[in-house]
């Protein structure tokens, strides 16, 4: 009798303890989450982002970005000529692929001067929340 009320104590205090550490992976996700969306978007504060005009460079000549949109009129007025032609979505394809290039290539990233105590705060943040959110989603299940 006294061995039997020993068991269930025992798996009483399992079910309590697997339910408790339950609570505490999610508690640890939540955070997690908290702490990596505030590094990032401390971190989205501190950069900043120019774009100017970029020309691409075609063996020795400097070819305007603007110029990219020349392929892409010629190819809309084919494909509106001859609708069935290939060669005509080819082009205007291949034409709106340089352009999106072409806008990504003209964006600069910049790091905005910050102190130390930011930076470390700042990627701190980020790492432990990310550390939190790895230790929760990997965790070895029973």
């Amino acid at each position: 009798m006294g061995k039997e009320n020993r068991v269930e104590s025992n798996e009483n205090s399992n079910l309590n303890s697997q339910t408790k550490q339950n609570g505490n992976d999610l508690l640890y996700f939540f955070i997690g989450v908290i702490l990596v969306g505030a590094g990032l978007f401390m971190l989205s504060q501190r950069v900043m982002v120019h774009s100017s005009w970029y020309s691409w460079r075609i063996g020795g000549f400097n070819v305007p970005s603007g110029t990219v949109i020349i392929p892409l009129i010629i190819g809309i007025i084919w494909y509106f000529a001859n609708p069935k032609s290939i060669v005509s979505k080819v082009i205007v394809t291949l034409s709106v692929v340089f352009i999106v290039i072409s806008i990504i290539m003209s964006v600069s990233i910049h790091f905005v001067t910050t102190s130390m105590f930011d930076y470390v705060l700042i990627l701190g943040m980020a790492g432990a929340g990310a550390g939190l959110l790895l230790r929760t989603m990997f965790k070895k299940r029973n």
